[in-house]
Parts: structure tokens; C-alpha cells; sequence
């Protein structure tokens, strides 16, 4: 039986976490537009907390970590899930499921720059190449024209939340491959929380997800209250339709699509994962095609090819630096 080294178990991770999310985009752009991303966000992570705090239990993955790594993770969660998603989901609502998930592209760009001061990773030359290649197959399918209606609302300001979330990703992921306790825990982060080889613990990745959606659940949820917006919460999941592209998102997104992000990040290099991540807007092409029966162009074609060429340079890099070498 042929078995995986940890850095191709983090790579098909990512590649998991790339079909879920392009599902999320289709349902959460859908149920946002019925009744606001603010609800839909905030019903959203209630809808995954039950879910996860359900599969933890079952799995018997709860751990008391030691607090640096529980702040970590729910650090994560506010920056990640609270603050990132709130924004990505606006672009989401403005620009539509395809320009919104090409400025989340951006994310893996953000985490490379992030994770060599903070978590003293390194990439190499191949891998930086195979990011390129990726990002411009993914860049090259969601930058055709846009259909009419796509975008909704002013067009700047999708494109500002939509970097922001980007930002938000990459911080969040930064952040959880901290938390879940790093085999050599160096780097700026880890120093600064006070996690070190001496006192860390691994975290599963279930259970980790679980801190983070919490945090952020509690956060987003209590800003609702506090500006008055959970009667319009609660009004929006009367909605029955609305709900029901929810708990979809919320199945792909934040309970699978979370873990499974978390799993990549552990598993490999932060930039690689968030890289391979970043191939969901082609999927989201193919997704919307088969959906709309619409037919899938050359040019998505050619995009998503690169892509997974770019992919395949990632998931191969150590060899092909061998063999240059």
C-alpha cells in the first residue's frame, strides 16, 4: 500500500479544501444575497459550531493544549473566520462568486511574505515558481468577462473587502498552524506566545477548528447584539431557501473546509497549502457551468491546466530542486 509523506497528505488536504470552498462560495454568494452576509455569517459558525462540537466528541479529539496554543487558535478565528470571512463575504455579495475568489488568490502571497518572520518558514526558489504558475492559471480562468449581473453594488469596495479577506485568510491560516503546535516551534510567532519544543502539544485538527469557529461565533454573534442586529438575525432564518444554501456553506466551509485547512497547514508549508487552496475559483468555473448548463471556454480550460500545473510543480518541488541542484 503506497504511503503519502506528510507534505502530499497536506497537499491533497489543500486540494480538499479547494472543492469545498468552491462550493461555499456558490452557496454563502446565494444565501447573502437573500438576506445579507452579516446573518448569513453569523448563522453560518453557530451552524458549525454544533456540527463540530458534535464530530469532536464522537471523534473523543478534545484536549486541554496549553493556553499560548488555545489563544493562538482563537486568535485565528477572530482574524480568520470574524474579521477575514466578514469581509470576504462582502465581496462575495458585490462582485459574485468569481471576482470575489480571485482577490481571495491573493491569500497565498500574503502568507508567504507572513510565514518566514513569523513561523521561520522558507519556500525556495521551485516553490515560488510553482506559486506563480499556479496563481496565474487561477488569475488567467476568473478574469474573463463577466456576465450581466455578476456584480451588485459598488465595485471598489468589493475589491477592498475582498484583499482584506484575503489578508484575513492568510493571517488566520498563519495563526492556526501555530496553535496546533509546530514539530520545530520557531519563528516570531511562537517565540512571542512563549511556544516552544519543551512545552507544545499537538492539536487535532478537528479540535482546532473547533477553538477557532467558538471564538470567532462569539465574537460576530456578540457584535450583533450589541448593534442590534439578532432580531433581523433570527428574521433571516425564516428564510427558508436562504437557510438552506447556509447550512450547505456551513457544511462545506467552516466544518469540512476549515478542518481540512488545518490538516494542509500542519501537514506542509503554510504557502504551499494556501497556494493550493487558491485553486478554487477554477473549480467554482467548472461548478457554475455544470450548474447553468453554460459551456466551459478554451480559455478555462487553458486557465485551469496551468493551474494544476502549478500544482503539480508545488506538490514536487523538493525533487525538482534536487535534480537542478
Amino acid at each position: 500500500m503506497l504511503a503519502l509523506t506528510r507534505d502530499a497528505q497536506g497537499i491533497a488536504a489543500a486540494l480538499g479544501t479547494a472543492f469545498c470552498w468552491a462550493f461555499t462560495a456558490m452557496f454563502f454568494a446565494a444565501a447573502a444575497r437573500r438576506v445579507g452576509q452579516f446573518h448569513v455569517n453569523q448563522i453560518r459558525l453557530v451552524m458549525a459550531c454544533l456540527l463540530l462540537g458534535a464530530a469532536c466528541a464522537i471523534a473523543g479529539v478534545y484536549v486541554m493544549a496549553p493556553w499560548p496554543q488555545m489563544i493562538l487558535l482563537a486568535l485565528s478565528g477572530l482574524v480568520g473566520l470574524t474579521l477575514g470571512d466578514a469581509a470576504g463575504f462582502q465581496a462575495l455579495q458585490i462582485l459574485g462568486p468569481r471576482r470575489a475568489t480571485l482577490l481571495w488568490a491573493l491569500a497565498p502571497g500574503f502568507a508567504a511574505l507572513l510565514m518566514i518572520p513569523l513561523l521561520d518558514e522558507t519556500l525556495g526558489w521551485v516553490g515560488v515558481v510553482g506559486m506563480a504558475i499556479t496563481l496565474a492559471g487561477v488569475m488567467w480562468v476568473v478574469l474573463e468577462r463577466s456576465q450581466p449581473g455578476e456584480i451588485q453594488g459598488n465595485a471598489l469596495w468589493g475589491i477592498v473587502m475582498g484583499i482584506l479577506g484575503a489578508l484575513g485568510q492568510a493571517g488566520g491560516l498563519i495563526l492556526s498552524k501555530a496553535g496546533l503546535g509546530m514539530a520545530d516551534p520557531t519563528g516570531w510567532l511562537n517565540e512571542v506566545a512563549g511556544v516552544s519544543a519543551d512545552n507544545v502539544l499537538p492539536v487535532s485538527p478537528l479540535f482546532g477548528t473547533f477553538v477557532r469557529m467558538v471564538a470567532g461565533m462569539a465574537l460576530l454573534v456578540g457584535y450583533g447584539v450589541i448593534i442590534g442586529q439578532l432580531p433581523k438575525t433570527l428574521a433571516a432564518m425564516r428564510n427558508r431557501k436562504a437557510m438552506a444554501q447556509t447550512a450547505g456553506g456551513a457544511m462545506f466551509g467552516p466544518f469540512v473546509g476549515v478542518t481540512l485547512s488545518l490538516a494542509a497547514v500542519s501537514l506542509t508549508n503554510t504557502a504551499v497549502a494556501a497556494t493550493v487552496m487558491s485553486i478554487s475559483p477554477v473549480l467554482v468555473i467548472v461548478i457554475v457551468r455544470i450548474v447553468y448548463k453554460e459551456k466551459i471556454t478554451a480559455r478555462a480550460v487553458v486557465g485551469a491546466l496551468v493551474a494544476v500545473g502549478g500544482v503539480a510543480v508545488l506538490a514536487l518541488r523538493r525533487d525538482i530542486a534536487a535534480m537542478l541542484a
